[in-house]
């Protein structure tokens, strides 16, 4: 048996990440929630209590039917409920919270229900922070709904930075109710209909229409957050959202795939292919995969990388470490095959620039993307007209989600705060 170094080393990290953040801060009161108008559009549900159910077998995640949600505008509140967060084993949850299921849209444009849980610490400031946990799941029962109920929510020690300023933090489920893992424009829809959704939840608080928004998410997490920057001025113009923060994102898909494959991240290459499947049918994964590549896909279909954070056992990350994906399909080069091939690119970020400013951090000895990947994410956002702020933080792609947090806390709170941003574009372009 492999042993699960990363989800091991993750959890360390954010562990300590949680003792430097927590705040002790009282729960928050005050806010008359939900508004009348959700309240008198939307089911009420009540809290969950324990054992609590996988979202598969509790009614809240229920995914609706196509034609009902066809009438129901992207970011509208279905269903609601108070529950009772639980942070990282003993780590506590200094806000209250609700959860949303909420209508969103699929990277093909189809209806879909997704959650989002809404953070609201005392005192709330009329600033709203989409946090984008990376959950990188296969299977609904590792999503941020589920694991603030379960107590597994390890990335709360980044979050409570937010929370202990003042912050209502909003945590999507992005990926939807299929896992779809690496689905671009299905992961930024869901990170803006779930903003607009806690917009609804808050119209009673401190916010409202005018007051900012910005995104927050480290790897796959600012996957998802920058997609949702590229795609908010299409999707949601009304979003005004103030600045996005987002570091050790796969910045190419096809040159992360190859950078890890055969490496100890080697599985996360080949959730990524599944996830992508579940999106896009033109990947016919019958005849890419082996018997060998079936019977990985088949192990694979319900893990995700909160698994091993929760100490139990999770192949994602431990079972095919220093395996190449070649081993496991009909075919020497499986990212050259012309389906898979047009599915990474249509999934890469860079598509398109965006108005708000971006704070793009990336690890100085990242082994999931190369530099000269980011550098040249970046490189096209400049070119696009975003102001981007390109900083080396210290450590590997694990640690830097904990070493680099506090300064993009920092930067977010100056992007809240109306200042201008600085820009490093004339640096990284050359001064073209």
């Amino acid at each position: 048996m492999r042993w699960p170094a990363a989800g091991l080393l993750l959890s360390l990290a954010l562990v300590l990440a949680q003792v430097v953040g927590c705040a002790g801060r009282p729960p928050a009161v005050g806010a008359a929630m939900p508004p009348e108008a959700v309240a008198a559009g939307a089911a009420a549900y009540p809290a969950p209590a324990a054992p609590f159910a996988e979202p598969d077998d509790d009614p809240f995640h229920a995914r609706g039917l196509p034609a009902e949600l066809a009438a129901t505008p992207p970011g509208m509140i279905l269903r609601y409920r108070p529950i009772a967060p639980q942070a990282y084993y003993f780590f506590d949850v200094d806000a209250r919270a609700w959860q949303v299921a909420y209508r969103s849209t699929n990277s093909h444009g189809r209806p879909q229900i997704n959650v989002a849980t809404v953070l609201i610490p005392a005192d709330p400031e009329p600033r709203l922070l989409s946090y984008q946990v990376a959950y990188d799941a296969l299977t609904r029962r590792c999503a941020p709904s589920r694991e603030i109920l379960s107590g597994s929510m390890v990335e709360h020690g980044l979050m409570n930075k937010a929370l202990s300023r003042g912050w209502i933090v909003v945590l999507p489920d992005y990926e939807g109710p299929e896992a779809q893992f690496l689905a671009g424009p299905n992961a930024g829809h869901g990170v803006l209909d779930g903003i607009r959704a806690a917009r609804a939840l808050l119209a009673d608080t401190p916010i409202d229409a005018q007051a900012p928004v910005a995104l927050w998410g480290y790897s796959g997490g600012a996957f998802a957050s920058l997609w949702a920057a590229e795609l908010a001025a299409d999707y949601a113009p009304e979003l005004p959202i103030a600045g996005v923060a987002a570091g050790g994102p796969p910045a190419d898909l096809v040159g992360t795939a190859r950078h890890i494959d055969g490496g100890l991240f080697a599985g996360l290459y080949f959730a990524a292919v599944i996830g992508l499947s579940r999106a896009h049918e033109e990947i016919d994964v019958d005849a890419l995969l082996n018997a060998r590549g079936r019977a990985m896909f088949a192990d694979l279909a319900e893990s995700c990388v909160g698994q091993e954070l929760a100490w139990v056992k999770d192949p994602l990350l431990s079972g095919y470490s220093f395996d190449t994906f070649a081993e496991y399909t009909t075919v020497d080069e499986p990212l050259e095959q012309p389906a898979l091939a047009r599915v990474a690119a249509a999934n890469t970020l860079g598509q398109r620039g965006f108005d708000a400013p971006l704070l793009y951090y990336h690890a100085r000895f990242d082994q999931v993307t190369p530099r000269a990947d980011a550098l040249a994410l970046a490189r096209r956002y400049c070119r696009a007209g975003v102001p981007v702020r390109f900083d080396l933080a210290f450590g590997e792609h694990i640690s830097a989600a904990v070493t680099h947090a506090g300064a993009a806390v920092a930067w977010l709170d100056e992007r809240f705060a109306g200042r201008p941003p600085t820009s490093d574009c004339a640096s990284l372009t050359g001064g073209e």
